[in-house]
This record gives C-alpha cells, structure tokens and sequence, in this order.
C-alpha cells in the first residue's frame, strides 16, 4: 500500500480542529493502560509530533489501535471507523487475514511455529512487553472461559501491563495447554493485529 500507518494517522490528525486535537491529547495522557503517555509530552504537540509519540511508545502495532481508541473516546466515530477500516485493509495487505474465518490455522502458520513450541509461548517476551489492548483480551479470555472471575480480578490487581501479561502466562495460559493457547492466539490476532504480523516476519 502506499500509506502507511504513520501516513493515515498523520492525515486523520491533521483533520482535527484544535478543540478535538485538545481532547486528543487529553484522553491520550489519561489511558489507564501501561505504557503510558506523560501529559508534558503532549501537552504542546502538533500533529506531526503526536504520530512520532504514538508510534515511539506503542510502536506502530499498537499507535493505530491506541488512536481509534483515544478518537472513539472524544466522539469522533466516523474518525475512529475510518482507521479502523484502513487498519482491515493495511493488515490484509500484509497478506494476513483479520476474520476468524480466515485466520491461520495450518501447519505453517504462527500457531505451529515449531513442533516444540507455542507462538505465544515463543514470543512470551515481546508479548509481554508489547502487547496495549490488555483489557479487552482480558475480557475475551474470560467469556472464552480461558479464565475464571477470580484469576480474572488476580490478573487486573496487578499495577502494569507488563505484569499483568506475567500472571495471564505464569497461572491461566500455563495451565490451559495449546488449545487455550491457540484461542488466546485468535484474540490476539484480533485485537494485535500489527503485532501479531510483527511477531510472524521475525
């Protein structure tokens, strides 16, 4: 594609009125989710520097996710379905799906990385560290029954993501074996899904 991620969210901010870039800046700092942006950082920001902040702090998987997110939050919703329709069809160009129905699931794909080895367990440090839509993954675990509404309140107690992402491995996914794992994968590729394309190019 000739865009990139960097591209459209440029172009979406600089749409914005200043009242909404405002708000922009203001919901950004105020994300509960690990990492966090220091509102110092933002607080003068133009466009150009948001995308460069978005993109150095949650690289480009998780800026594009974190900006639908912040736009949907402050009530542009035609903003936010915009890129989320560019993110459908950036991801898809990479020659990845995005629907259940055409995710990965043979021998050769992520789930199969090696005989040994899981991909969630293999990229367990990158996952950690990367991964910004803890919350709604959380939630899916949990209607997936993956975990339970205790482990799901132990996961939460936690203060950062990077911890939480620790207990979700070391408790419920060591637990679950490869078909709790590859459900885990399905969310991810969902809710990640420029990680998760990050993580196969490796």
């Amino acid at each position: 594609m000739s865009k990139t991620v960097g591209d459209i969210l440029l172009g979406v901010l600089d749409d914005l009125g200043e009242a909404e870039l405002k708000k922009f800046r203001r919901k950004l700092c105020d994300r509960k989710q690990e990492p966090k942006v220091r509102r110092g950082i933002v607080e003068k920001a133009d466009p150009v520097d948001l995308v460069d902040i978005l993109t150095r702090t949650f690289t480009e998987d998780g800026a594009l996710n974190v900006a639908i997110e912040v736009l949907a939050a402050i009530n542009c919703e035609d903003v936010s379905k915009e890129l989320t329709e560019f993110k459908k069809s950036y991801f898809t160009a990479q020659g990845s799906c995005v629907t259940s129905g055409d995710r990965m699931a043979s021998a050769t794909g992520p789930k199969k990385m090696n005989k040994d080895k899981h991909f969630v367990d293999h990229h367990r440090t990158a996952l950690i560290n990367r991964v910004s839509q803890l919350d709604p993954i959380l939630d899916r675990l949990l209607d997936s029954k993956i975990i339970t509404p205790n482990t799901y309140s132990d996961v939460k107690a936690n203060r950062t993501t990077q911890n939480r992402m620790r207990e979700l491995y070391d408790g419920p996914l060591k637990a679950c074996g490869p078909k709790g794992k590859d459900i885990f994968l399905d969310i991810l590729m969902e809710l990640e899904p420029f990680l998760i394309s990050d993580l196969k190019g490796e």
